[in-house]
């Protein structure tokens, strides 16, 4: 019936056996639903999603702490034993011995997907607005977030849970920095917004930066520099694989929204151009730009 319907199938790394928790058992488990899926019911590997099950680590069980190392590798050979095949998975399981310390769990998910994503990881079931930068993390933490992953600290729970009774109260990696980036510069607090997906003060910092007309000449400007030098920081981030598209997509309704506020002046300042059009070089070329980046809306 799912294949009737074009529907694509979720399939955990259990077997007769119980909860694979081994590469070797989750390739075991997923090799042989994937022959029959594809090989015997004729499925399309496309529609085949492996969930090799994300387990909890740092539990104060030994047998626990390589569950992270474990799922890595297992992603990491269905993919090339199963080629067209997804992985899948609930990030939130592997953080679980933490909850109620949400800054420590958030910044756990982002090193796991940062990891995760490189080994295979085609989606996660996972809070997107609750991620963390990767080069966000505070230094202290993220060592002890890579410890736990790649268990390489047989000390490193404990010290998790120190790091947790020290920083109980915080609410998130970059704690302080809540109100404190307000007193930045314009420029500065243009490229937080975007990059942290913050849209609160977008319009007003953009119109901030508009009205500074000795360094924005034009609203066009203000895209040209503060706005896409931010946003070039986002691809950045991006393409090495320390943002999320969740955190993109966040981050480029940011931009439209500083956009949306600056199309009525740019539409002005096409007006004024276009009255003058031949006088001057600058304004013909600035003319054009605003047409291209009018037709993009990004």
């Amino acid at each position: 019936m799912i294949r009737r319907h074009g529907a694509a199938a979720v399939i955990m790394a259990f077997d007769e056996q119980g909860q694979a928790t081994s590469a070797e058992r989750k390739l075991e488990i997923c090799s042989r639903s994937y022959n029959i899926l594809v090989n015997v019911v004729g499925f399309n590997p496309n529609d085949v999603i492996f969930d090799p099950n994300i387990l909890t680590v740092a539990t104060g069980m030994a047998e626990h702490d390589n569950y992270g190392v474990e799922f890595l590798a297992a992603t990491t050979s269905i993919k090339r034993a199963c080629p067209g095949a997804k992985i899948s998975g609930g990030v939130s399981n592997f953080s679980f011995s933490f909850r109620g310390f949400d800054q420590v769990r958030e910044a756990m998910h982002s090193v796991f997907l940062y990891h995760a994503i490189k080994a295979g990881l085609d989606m996660g079931i996972v809070n997107a607005g609750c991620l963390p930068v990767y080069d966000d993390i505070g230094p202290q933490l993220l060592k002890l977030c890579e410890d736990i992953l790649w268990n390489k600290d047989q000390e490193a729970t404990d010290k998790m849970l120190a790091y947790c009774q020290q920083h109980s109260g915080t609410s998130n990696v970059n704690h302080g920095l809540e109100e404190e980036w307000r007193n930045w510069s314009v420029e500065k607090r243009l490229g937080h917004s975007l990059i942290k997906g913050i849209d609160k003060y977008i319009v007003e910092d953009t119109e901030c930066a508009r009205l500074d007309s000795q360094i924005y000449p034009s609203a066009l400007n203000v895209i040209e520099g503060p706005l896409m030098n931010g946003m070039s920081v986002v691809g950045d981030l991006f393409g090495a694989g320390k943002m999320f598209l969740p955190q993109v997509i966040k981050s480029a309704r940011v931009m439209k929204k500083a956009v949306a506020h600056l199309i009525p002046f740019m539409e002005e300042e096409k007006m004024a151009i276009h009255g003058d059009i031949y006088s001057s070089e600058v304004g013909c070329h600035l003319f054009t730009l605003f047409e291209n980046y009018s037709k993009c809306r990004i």
